[in-house]
């Protein structure tokens, strides 16, 4: 087997590896986008939760006043039985009327906020489903990534065993050359065709096209460096 040849090995090793370190420097990404799902049922949850303790507090407010107009009527009522005359007590008799008229439209607005609380604790109840349905899709979805990364890193783990293997027998002159490359160049070994460098697609002088043809001869492309073949 000739150096080219053990480097593409080595090259096509490092290729693996490199697309298995990209997705796995992309999985806490797709974590974060998996967390963002919820974002939104939070929120619908979060709102249908404040509009709720908006009517409920609304409620207690009507029910307070509700109280406090019962109490006043009481007032008036034993102010009533100490009035003298005929006109005084049919004035108070109206103030009276007046406030159960209050009474009346508050109750009436009880109803109303009632039923709105009703509808807010479906609604809310709608929202706490969603989002425990969610939740337990994304936990799915991220159960399955973590058990990616784990699966990852052990063909990480394997594959570089195999690199070692095959950068072994390489000469190390050529390797070296190679891993310097490798930071900066991707692909560093590549075909010439038609005397064209297969990295930066250069038309190549007559004599480094020649050097290409002796065996085992290490090859530079003289504009991007690339190990040319």
């Amino acid at each position: 087997m000739s150096e080219i040849e053990k480097l593409l090995q080595v090259q096509e090793l490092d290729v693996q590896l490199r697309e298995m370190e990209r997705e796995l420097e992309d999985i806490p990404a797709r974590k974060g986008e998996e967390q963002e799902r919820l974002k939104d049922h939070k929120e619908a949850l979060a709102e249908a939760q404040e509009a709720l303790k908006k009517l409920q507090a609304e409620l207690r407010q009507n029910e307070g006043e509700g109280e406090a107009f019962e109490e006043k009527i009481a007032r008036l009522r034993t102010q009533q039985m100490q009035l003298k005359t005929n006109k005084e007590f049919k004035a108070m008799e109206s103030e009276i009327d007046a406030v159960k008229e209050q009474i009346s439209r508050l109750e009436d607005r009880e109803l109303e906020i009632m039923e709105s609380i009703e509808a807010a604790q479906a609604d809310m109840a709608q929202r706490v489903a969603e989002l425990k349905e969610e939740e337990s899709a994304v936990g799915e979805d991220m159960k399955v990534l973590d058990e990616r990364v784990a699966g990852i890193e052990q063909e990480v783990e394997a594959i570089r065993r195999q690199r070692d293997d095959a950068a072994s027998p390489v000469n190390p002159d050529w390797l070296r050359r190679y891993d310097r490359l490798r930071s900066r160049r991707v692909p560093v070994v590549v075909e010439l065709v038609d005397g064209v460098c297969g990295g930066c697609h250069l038309q190549l002088p007559p004599y480094i096209i020649n050097d290409t043809k002796k065996k085992d001869v290490l090859v530079s492309c003289p504009f991007c460096g690339r190990i040319v073949y």
